[in-house]
């Protein structure tokens, strides 16, 4: 057995182990008649894959799950889009970028949690505050991260430009467009995860329907295997969004090492 493979069973070991401590420790008194887990506030193990069960079969909850992803998806479309497109702006505009860079500081630091209430308020509970919320999460990750790259931009390599003739129109096809769309994949990963978070807090707070919805409705009726059930598929769902961020920087920028992103 090699080192990764004992990782791996490691792993494995610890996992059953916590998931049998969590099945059986409502029955382990700690203090007194007290027990390790209160069962009715964390579940139990064998209690929420019957209630995942009963959502997917016989609640459409896949439908939740699809409506939450498709929110996400859409939120990663309009933020990258507008937070490249602002941190092209912002480079090419220097002026621009001065004036308008405490209004982005502001809006940035601005808790999102205040915003939940207003886009609830003038948009309803569809899928359209989802999807704001969500993009406000990934528009300044992509924004500060491209302009950051934009900015390692060398004097060298525009006057290599310069050299072979090219014009402001050169330079941006062949070093601010690369290096804008290398330091958007290096940050894509993150990007994922904050937009499902964001998707999902809208929900929490009034969505009429996706998996932060449902959260709130085990919630409403103290089903605290509902909620765990939606807190497992979340995680999930999470990692497994992660992963796939990853996996597309390392598929469709190799070449990003090379330009320092």
């Amino acid at each position: 057995m090699n080192e990764a493979q004992r990782i791996h069973l490691l792993r494995l070991l610890i996992g059953i182990a916590l998931l049998l401590l969590w099945q059986y420790g409502s029955y382990l008194p700690v203090v007194g008649k007290f027990p390790l887990f209160d069962s009715f506030v964390v579940s139990k193990p064998t209690a929420i894959a019957e209630s995942l069960w009963l959502l997917f079969v016989h609640q459409g909850f896949g439908i939740h799950v699809g409506l939450t992803l498709g929110a996400t998806a859409a939120a990663l479309i309009a933020g990258i889009l507008g937070g490249m497109l602002l941190a092209f702006i912002s480079y090419n505009f220097s002026t621009l970028r001065r004036v308008l860079a405490p209004f982005v500081q502001f809006f940035n630091t601005l808790p999102r949690i205040v915003i939940a209430p207003y886009l609830l308020i003038a948009l309803g509970t569809g899928v359209m505050p989802r999807v704001l919320m969500a993009a406000s999460f990934i528009f300044f990750l992509v924004y500060f991260n491209v302009l950051f790259g934009l900015t390692r931009i060398s004097q060298t390599q525009l006057r290599h430009v310069q050299m072979l003739g090219g014009n402001r129109f050169h330079e941006f096809l062949t070093l601010q467009l690369p290096i804008g769309f290398a330091w958007t994949i290096r940050s894509f990963p993150h990007a994922v995860a904050y937009g499902f978070v964001g998707t999902v807090f809208q929900e929490f707070v009034g969505g009429d329907s996706g998996v932060g919805s449902v959260m709130i409705y085990g919630l409403n009726e103290l089903n605290a295997a509902t909620v765990m059930a939606t807190v497992v598929t979340l995680s999930a769902l999470g990692w497994a969004l992660f992963e796939i961020g990853s996996w597309v920087g390392r598929v469709f920028t190799p070449w990003r090492k090379e330009l320092g992103a």
